[in-house]
């Protein structure tokens, strides 16, 4: 669901839902949550499994199959559209091809993931995906810290939670921090969210009934939403990666209705393409844009866009009503988690199984085992 809005929140269209002024402020801390549930999740599946070097280098492996064969195959999309519009239509983008967002070398750093570590002066490529290249790096030095420091686990955690939060408050000056400082960012909530594993795994959620489960999950749901609307911004919406460990840790429990109707069979599987939402949505707009500006050129049309190169640098589609703006928001969100079910059964679990750890037996390394 946070992967849907984050696709609605860069959709460039004027509708009761989207557009510049979104239903939804501050929107963008929305993938502060995501790094906040990946530190948790990540700590659930390995903190007491990383023991060694070798467990290490497994790690890593998987990490990186799970990451970077639909970020690579997004990205190649990406240079497939600016080789088209050198050879067919150089007129189709608001800059020629290669220049901008869009340069050769800003290919290699995002195949080596380095992408949103600084080297470059904006957003490149596949924008999203600023937050695969920052959450790869926080992986490993997690990792590295769990082997490292095994006796620590709280203290390192909480160390690398403060080290995130200056850095984005004294470093980037800015809760938006993304190729510059985005770093700090994901260190900041992704340790967040290994504190918030730690915590839940001793002191979970009291046992409550069912109806006053739900009744504290709604609760904390509407604050969540609350929150980010209202007080989202400086100076409160530091405090965002901590309002997203609660939400998580009285979900994480499991115990009022909300829960289990994020357990039904629908949202279950939009959880498990949400990744493939998330990298592939911002291609989605880009190819409706260059469409849009086609017909304007072939039909004369004025939709008032020209295409957009990165996700500070969008001209909004609008017509005169945005009830006749509504259905084609509902048709772009088919078309995203259409395209995303496929890239998820096509691109991302193919992948999962080609770039997969060897498995240990008795000590030695043995046959293939499929990466988690």
């Amino acid at each position: 669901m946070c992967a849907l809005l984050v696709a609605l929140y860069h959709l460039p269209l004027y509708s009761h839902l989207t557009g510049p002024q979104f239903f939804l402020p501050n929107a963008q801390m929305l993938l502060d949550f995501f790094f906040v549930l990946s530190g948790f999740l990540i700590s659930a599946a390995y903190g007491d499994t990383l023991k060694t070097w070798g467990d290490f280098g497994a790690f890593v492996i998987r990490r990186f199959g799970r990451l970077w064969p639909l970020h690579a195959a997004v990205l190649m999309a990406f240079v497939a559209i600016e080789v088209s519009k050198a050879l067919i239509a150089p007129g189709a983008g608001r800059m020629p091809p290669f220049t901008g967002p869009h340069t050769p070398d800003s290919i290699v750093t995002n195949l080596l993931l380095l992408h949103s570590l600084h080297l470059h002066s904006q957003l490149t490529w596949n924008a999203p995906s600023w937050t695969v290249s920052v959450e790869f790096y926080t992986y490993l030095v997690y990792a590295a810290l769990v082997i490292s420091w095994p006796r620590r686990p709280l203290l390192t955690a909480a160390i690398m939670a403060v080290v995130g939060a200056v850095g984005v408050m004294f470093v980037a000056h800015s809760l938006s921090a993304t190729f510059d400082f985005g770093l700090f960012r994901c260190f900041y909530g992704f340790f967040v969210g290994v504190l918030t594993w730690k915590v839940w795994r001793s002191a979970p959620l009291p046992q409550l009934g069912p109806w006053l489960a739900t009744l504290v999950e709604a609760a904390m749901t509407i604050g969540v939403f609350v929150y980010i609307a209202l007080i989202g911004g400086p100076p409160f919406g530091y405090a965002g990666p901590l309002v997203f460990a609660l939400f998580i840790w009285i979900y994480a429990s499991e115990r009022g209705q909300i829960t289990r109707l994020f357990s039904t069979r629908p949202l279950v599987w939009l959880g498990e393409i949400s990744y493939s939402i998330y990298l592939v949505h911002f291609l989605i707009i880009v190819m409706i844009g260059l469409t849009l500006r086609s017909l304007e050129k072939i039909a004369h049309l004025n939709y008032a866009t020209v295409g957009l190169t990165g996700l500070d640098d969008a001209y909004f589609i609008r017509l005169k009503s945005l009830w006749a703006m509504d259905p084609f928001v509902a048709i772009y969100l088919v078309i995203v988690i259409a395209a995303a079910s496929q890239t998820y059964r096509f691109i991302e679990q193919p992948g999962r199984a080609l770039i997969k750890p060897a498995r240990r037996v008795r000590g030695k390394m043995s046959g293939p085992a499929v990466a988690s």
